[in-house]
């Protein structure tokens, strides 16, 4: 085992300011952005107790790492605080930024040479019922020196029946520019149009995942999952739509995905063991990859369990996954690479790579760079960068909290 780069010292100050800090929210109002206080700590070397390096070997490619440490495991309504921490290759932190909730999704975007970051914060005031435990809240806009631009609420449209208090699901938020980003919420609703062939009472209760692209604070254009009548049928768990006192996660959609080559969406939705790509104009499905009703075939081999972060790497001709895996079915998690034919609907090409880490049970990210993934191990608690070629752990971070989220380096 290696030691940290720097001296193994208590966050002091900084950490107990984190236990300390109190909700942006009060009762179901939330505040708005000019009254958001956010107190930004920079400094080259902050001292380091949440993450170790470890077993690292190689040396890392300079660039700064992304992570929003969940620093308990609790209920999502425990109003615990969070934060988000821009660190060096080795782990050295550089900025963090306290969080008023459990924060997650932290990452960076350049527009227009503008550098933005980031986040979604869990909100316990957020509306939650039938016996759902999710964490809901709002996105936070931040500067390259992590000062709040803008709080991104949930935006009500239409003639939809919208909780007064609906948050933002806290799994994906995408920054077009500063005034046009997709939104996901978890909306708890009642349904009529599950198919008669799957077992099921009238006006079941469901999590339908809801996703908005907001521009200019107005709605212009959104998807229901709910919609897609045949999602209820493929569902592998949150499926059991004759319990009346529980609303059925029967989705989970847990990343999402602008394909620039078409400008549509790409989402992976855990629950179904599934990705797919619909319209971004008109929501129609263009293809299923994996689950019960894939368009695509896949060998045993190629099948995905509990998949997170389906992105596009190797000039966006490749589908990355990281593939969860199941504690029964396949109790370890891997990273799967895709290049799919999607006119004839084949897949062309596949690899896969065996984390040699923990099995993640839920959470997880991945990047590729070079012959090199950088992976968030979620749950199972790990950052590292490994050469998926040799094997060789270049550099490895482990926490000392619950799990990191996702994990980005740029």
């Amino acid at each position: 085992m290696r030691k940290s780069k720097q001296p193994d010292r208590l966050l002091g100050g900084v950490f107990c300011a984190l236990i300390a800090a109190t909700s942006c929210h009060k009762g179901d109002k939330a505040v708005t952005p000019q009254n958001v206080t956010t107190t930004t700590t920079t400094v080259d070397t902050l001292p380091q107790t949440i993450y170790t390096s470890i077993d690292s070997s190689g040396t890392p490619t300079p660039g700064i790492i992304l992570a929003a440490p969940v620093t308990t495991l609790t209920t999502a309504i425990t109003p615990d605080p969070g934060m988000v921490m821009i660190m060096n290759q080795d782990g050295w932190v550089l900025k963090e930024q306290q969080t008023t909730g459990q924060a997650f999704d932290f990452n960076r975007w350049i527009i227009n040479g503008q550098t933005y970051y980031t986040y979604i914060v869990n909100n316990p005031s957020a509306y939650r019922a039938m016996g759902v435990d999710q964490d809901e809240g709002y996105a936070v806009i931040a500067d390259s020196n992590l000062n709040t631009v803008q709080q991104v609420n949930f935006t009500p449209f239409g003639d939809y029946a919208f909780q007064a208090t609906q948050g933002l699901d806290i799994h994906n938020f995408l920054l077009i520019s500063p005034t046009d980003y997709i939104t996901e919420s978890y909306i708890i609703k009642q349904v009529t149009n599950i198919p008669s062939y799957v077992p099921h009472i009238d006006s079941a209760w469901v999590i339908a995942p809801l996703i908005e692209e907001v521009s200019n604070g107005n709605v212009v254009w959104s998807w229901d999952a709910s919609t897609d009548t045949a999602l209820y049928a493929n569902a592998a768990v949150g499926n059991n739509f004759l319990n009346p006192d529980t609303a059925q996660d029967y989705v989970h959609l847990n990343s999402i995905t602008i394909d620039p080559r078409d400008n549509n969406l790409i989402l992976s939705m855990r629950n179904q063991c599934q990705v797919m790509k619909i319209n971004r104009q008109t929501g129609a499905v263009m293809w299923k990859l994996g689950g019960k009703n894939s368009d695509f075939a896949l060998t045993s081999n190629e099948v995905f369990l509990f998949q997170h972060h389906a992105t596009l790497a190797d000039s966006n001709q490749t589908l990355l996954l990281f593939d969860d895996g199941d504690p029964i079915l396949r109790p370890y998690s891997r990273i799967d690479e895709f290049q799919l034919d999607e006119t004839n609907k084949v897949v062309t090409n596949f690899k896969t790579f065996d984390i040699p880490e923990a099995f993640t049970d839920v959470m997880g990210s991945v990047q590729k760079m070079g012959n090199e993934y950088f992976i968030g191990g979620g749950s199972a608690n790990y950052i590292l960068e490994v050469n998926y070629v040799t094997g060789q752990k270049v550099m490895e971070l482990k926490s000392s909290v619950w799990a990191t989220y996702r994990a980005f380096k740029y």
